[in-house]
């Protein structure tokens, strides 16, 4: 009977022994998706604030359960932002964008989710790491100025929206001189021009360049014209196994031009 006992005990103790193991097999918590183990994925770089003429180092390390793999791959998505810094014939100049305050902002998309590398399954064992025990994927990317929708030249002033070179002229009504506007409207009354305040024009005369002045006509008496521009670029890097099962990580970087 004792001994009954003691086979008996001796069988539930070691029930809950393997039920407690199971709960904690760190296997068992990697978790999996599509029936399949997630790989896991560590990035690293060697510079979080790269500058226009720095080599970003993107370095992968990526290992799974079951070295199950479909590809390991590497994405860019770079967007600027920019504002204009604009000067005329006679020493007028607008600035759009300063460090307190935007007035007009123009977004590009100049690439996105564009694949800077892609290595499959195929090719990983020549990435394999035999010290660390996983696979080590880098890339080299160059920062460096890319050309979107819009050209750093006067071009600018007819790409951007009608709204923008609204807002373009409503700026350059209050701080036009008075020889840039002459330039523009050579037969302007004296009405056109405030008597007192802090301004050159009058109200007619804003209301008058907000009115009829062109792109074509502007450009006539555009001395200097540039961007003030930021690049936003985001990193993505992805490690896909067979069944599509992704883990991804993202940096993003801002960079001023």
């Amino acid at each position: 009977m004792r001994t009954s006992l003691k086979i008996y005990l001796g069988f539930i103790i070691m029930c809950m022994f393997m039920i407690s193991c199971k709960k904690n097999d760190p296997i068992a918590e990697l978790g999996d998706t599509n029936n399949e183990f997630a790989s896991q994925l560590r990035v690293t770089y060697n510079n979080t604030k790269p500058a226009i003429g720095d080599t970003l180092i993107v370095s992968a390390s990526t290992w799974q359960r079951d070295d199950k793999f479909q590809k390991v791959a590497i994405y860019e998505t770079l967007v600027e932002s920019f504002g204009i810094d604009m000067t005329l014939t006679n020493g007028t100049r607008v600035l759009t964008t300063t460090a307190d305050e935007s007035t007009i902002m123009v977004v590009d998309t100049i690439s996105n989710k564009n694949v800077l590398l892609e290595v499959q399954a195929a090719d990983l064992d020549k990435y394999w790491v035999t010290s660390s025990n996983n696979y080590v994927v880098n890339y080299s990317y160059m920062v460096k100025v890319k050309d979107g929708k819009y050209a750093n030249d006067i071009t600018l002033i007819d790409k951007i929206s009608e709204a923008n070179f609204g807002s373009l002229k409503s700026i350059l009504s209050y701080s036009i001189s008075k020889s840039d506007y002459l330039l523009l409207f050579a037969s302007a009354p004296a009405t056109d021009f405030s008597t007192s305040g802090a301004y050159v024009l009058s109200t007619a005369g804003m209301t008058n360049l907000k009115q009829n002045l062109t792109r074509a006509k502007l450009k006539t008496i555009v001395k200097a014209i540039k961007k003030i521009a930021s690049y936003n670029l985001t990193i993505d890097v992805a490690s896909v196994t067979p069944t599509n099962t992704t883990t991804a990580a993202t940096r993003t970087f801002d960079i001023k031009l």
